[in-house]
């Protein structure tokens, strides 16, 4: 019974011995971590292990292949530490990871978690690791894949890059009336008549510190959508960096004389463009030539507009394979004006009366140079006229002595009676100011403009009608008998005293 408890005692202590070189084993087993610095959401990273081995620093020895490669690569590869030896510089780490990532199998770790503009991924064993955004979880998304990374696994720190552009989309106005801020007339809002060309220019900026050079091609898409009130006239220019493309070297879908709708500006491979350096960004613009059409909003005071333009762009986004991005909005707004007139008998000042059958036309500041109209039916006024149109008087209406003119650029006019209705004088010249400060608001999915008080875009205008002068009558014109014997008798006398003087010598 002795030796019985004894053997019992020294079991479980052989027990307990076992129990903590295994515990000590395990504490020797060291896992790591890759930390990516990234402050965009939204990421999935994955870890695959492609070599593994004994880890000493950042030197790894005894190399074979990892668990995230798969038979047949490690087939098509070949021998792994064969393959290792190759790796001397970063573009052969580059072309590598092109070479193995069609071989990936099973990830070793991953991580979505956003936190303090970090990913991690942990509880990873020794060995090579190429670290790459999950497939498709950023297809239409305003960001881009990173490149492939590899690193060999110790606690390692990356921070990768990625090519995300932005767009921006400006108008361009007279610099006399442009908004505050605007370059050279370009910006955010812009006035102008109806059938008056003007341009649009959409501006995609690709950053400098992205990594271009991992896309074997890298294609931009702009997206542009006008208003019912604007109408597509040309492709102005397109250029990268300034250099000029031609038509051979982008598509577009615009078509001349339409009139609202979406169109798209492509070129498939910006990469392509001779003397173009993307390690440096680029700026790729395009310009292109439009008007507002006849049912433009038109505005008569302050307020704001529905003619507007947007633009986004679609970028290749993914270093590694195929993918597009996709940007925010950007939008521009265009105004016009209206000028409405009424034209009245102020004959009698306290009973002013619509008068009708009065002709005007209207010229620029100088008083000179006529302003082309026309009268249009459905806008039930007079508009600028457009390519074809013939310029015509303004009359004023029957019964309502009105002639309105809708969609005006801001300026100074001057407006001239032409026509003078019958037994009227003509009216003195009147001068019209349209005044108008026009800004984005706050938010950038609005714009207002603000008229000056000292625009006048209503106009009453009068004529009076022409002095009654007195006529001669009654005794006036018995008078002017009268004298008019007198006179001839008193000639009748003058000649026959003159006679008998002459018979008397």
């Amino acid at each position: 019974m002795k030796h019985m408890k004894k053997l019992a005692s020294f079991l479980l202590a052989l027990t307990l011995v076992f129990a903590l070189a295994a515990t000590a084993g395990a504490e020797e087993e060291t896992t790591y971590s890759i930390t990516i610095n990234n402050s965009a959401t939204g990421h999935t990273y994955e870890a695959y292990q492609i070599f593994t081995g004994d880890l000493n620093g950042t030197t790894l020895s005894n190399i074979v292949w990892g668990s995230g490669i798969s038979v047949e690569g490690k087939t098509a590869l070949g021998d792994a530490a064969a393959k290792a030896e190759t790796l001397k510089t970063e573009a052969d780490a580059k072309a590598f990871a092109k070479a193995v990532a069609p071989y990936l199998t099973t990830a070793a770790g991953s991580a979505n978690t956003f936190s303090d503009g970090k990913y991690v991924i942990s509880g990873l064993a020794a060995g090579y690791y190429l670290v790459k955004d999950r497939n498709n979880s950023l297809v239409g998304v305003d960001d881009a894949y990173t490149s492939y990374i590899l690193k060999v696994a110790g606690n390692v720190e990356v921070s990768p890059k990625s090519a995300k552009p932005t767009v921006d989309k400006q108008v361009h106005d007279e610099t006399a009336d442009a908004e505050t801020g605007a370059t050279d007339g370009w910006g955010e809002t812009a006035d102008h008549a109806i059938n008056e060309s003007f341009q649009f220019k959409l501006i995609a900026t690709l950053q400098a510190d992205t990594d271009f050079d991992a896309y074997s091609t890298y294609q931009v898409v702009f997206t542009d959508t006008m208003s019912d009130g604007v109408t597509f006239e040309s492709i102005a220019s397109v250029t990268v960096d300034g250099i000029g493309l031609n038509a051979e070297q982008y598509t577009s879908t615009a078509t001349t004389g339409q009139a609202g709708g979406s169109w798209t500006l492509t070129i498939s491979d910006i990469k392509a463009v001779s003397g173009i350096n993307l390690d440096d960004g680029a700026d790729i613009v395009v310009i292109y030539n439009a008007h507002l059409n006849e049912i433009a909003q038109v505005n008569h005071g302050t307020g704001n507009t529905t003619n507007k333009n947007s633009v986004y762009l679609e970028y290749s986004n993914n270093p590694n394979g195929e993918g597009m991005g996709k940007t925010a909005q950007d939008t521009v707004w265009v105004f016009t004006y209206e000028v409405k007139n009424t034209k009245v008998d102020a004959t009698n000042s306290d009973n002013k009366t619509p008068l009708a059958g009065a002709g005007f036309k209207l010229y620029d500041s100088t008083g000179t140079t006529e302003i082309g109209l026309i009268y249009d039916a459905t806008l039930s006024a007079y508009r600028p006229v457009k390519t074809g149109e013939t310029a015509e008087e303004m009359k004023s209406a029957d019964s309502t002595g009105v002639f309105n003119i809708k969609g005006l650029d801001a300026g100074t006019y001057v407006l001239k009676e032409t026509t003078v209705p019958e037994g009227y004088n003509k009216c003195a010249d009147t001068t019209i100011v349209i005044k108008a400060d026009h800004v984005e608001n706050s938010g950038g999915d609005s714009a207002t403009t603000t008229l000056s008080t000292d625009t006048n875009v209503t106009n009453t205008i009068e004529n009076k009608q022409g002095s009654t002068l007195p006529s001669t009558g009654g005794m006036g014109t018995t008078l002017f008998y009268v004298l008019g014997g007198i006179l001839v008798a008193g000639a009748v006398v003058l000649l026959v005293t003159k006679k008998r003087m002459n018979s008397a010598e």
